[in-house]
């Protein structure tokens, strides 16, 4: 030993264990201690407080290539390369609202815009399907769409105000007025279901795996459905992702497109993870998502909304 090597101590110094060598035999700890390199520090803090490090990015790529195996290796533990479904589900879920922030991009967003500037506005009521419409402006439910402010145009919320004011009838001038209530309930909805997302998709996972258990076999272990459930949400989030980049662009997508290039990993994936044929994947895909759409996704954003609407507006207006 040579003066410029580090003494070792007698004991541990994380656990008090005697030593009988560099390494701690109960816990691991290394004797040696030294002044580690400013360096070694910066990366490890990146690696503690970033959700996108080594093992998630070789998981994202093998979710492009091979998302059938990466699944398998879940499975069997095989997995040390890759990070865990959990993990996995977390970082995607954080990157996707990382991205609609800064990419000023919202989840969903109700616009009503004025057709051509400087032409006039006709609100009118229809009291058989109890609709407001106004010539020479648009309304439209936006997905993945970059941020319109403000989302209703002024002369729109101007027209709707005169309307009312100049109604004919009872009803026609409640239906006015609940339609500017409307719109700022459209509003709120849009702050919600933002707020809400990484909350109910906590909630909703455990449901996309019970779909999964009664169509794909009740004799797997739970967990298995529950690793599946987590990798389809994260390819779900990168899709959607992609296709926000894209309507930043000026594509403006249509968010239904995702159904193609979902069902298609869906069928990947599920081939390999459950053992079945192409055609036993596909359709069963084809249900699930079906089932996941209609009857969960469908009733929870209405549950979202009812948190959101003016049900004494409303009601006056059924009233009237």
């Amino acid at each position: 030993m040579t003066a410029a090597d580090p003494v070792s101590p007698a004991s541990c110094a994380a656990c008090e264990q005697p030593l009988a060598g560099r390494f701690c035999h109960a816990c691991g700890q290394d004797s040696r201690s030294r002044i580690r390199p400013l360096r070694d520090m910066a990366t490890e803090a990146f690696s503690e407080l970033s959700l996108i490090d080594g093992p998630v990015a070789r998981t994202i790529a093998a979710m492009a290539i091979r998302p059938g195996r990466l699944l398998e290796a879940y499975r069997s533990g095989a997995s040390t390369l890759y990070a865990t479904p959990l993990k996995l589900f977390v970082a995607t879920t954080a990157l996707f609202l990382a991205v609609l922030n800064f990419g000023d991009t919202t989840l969903y967003q109700y616009v009503w815009k004025v057709d051509r500037p400087g032409q006039t506005l006709t609100a009118s009521y229809d009291p058989v399907d109890y609709e407001v419409t106004i010539d020479g402006a648009t309304s439209q439910e936006r997905w993945l769409q970059p941020r319109i402010e403000p989302a209703i145009d002024p002369e729109v919320v101007a027209t709707l105000q005169a309307a009312a004011v100049s109604a004919a009838t009872a009803e026609e001038r409640e239906a006015m007025r609940y339609e500017l209530i409307s719109n700022e309930d459209e509003a709120r909805m849009s702050e919600r279901l933002s707020d809400w997302l990484g909350n109910v998709l906590w909630l909703l996972t455990p449901l996309y795996a019970l779909g999964l258990t009664l169509l794909f076999g009740r004799k797997r272990l739970f967990v298995e459905h529950i690793i599946f459930a987590l990798w389809a949400h994260a390819v779900i989030f990168l899709l959607a992702m992609g296709l926000a980049g894209l309507n930043r662009l000026g594509l403006n997508l249509s968010a239904g497109l995702l159904a193609i290039p979902y069902l298609g990993y869906f069928t990947l994936a599920a081939r390999r993870y459950y053992a079945m044929t192409w055609l036993q994947a596909a359709w069963r895909g084809v249900v699930h998502l079906l089932i996941y759409v209609f009857l969960i996704l469908l009733p929870v954003a209405f549950a979202i909304y009812a948190t959101v609407i003016d049900w004494d507006a409303y009601i006056r207006w059924l009233n009237s």
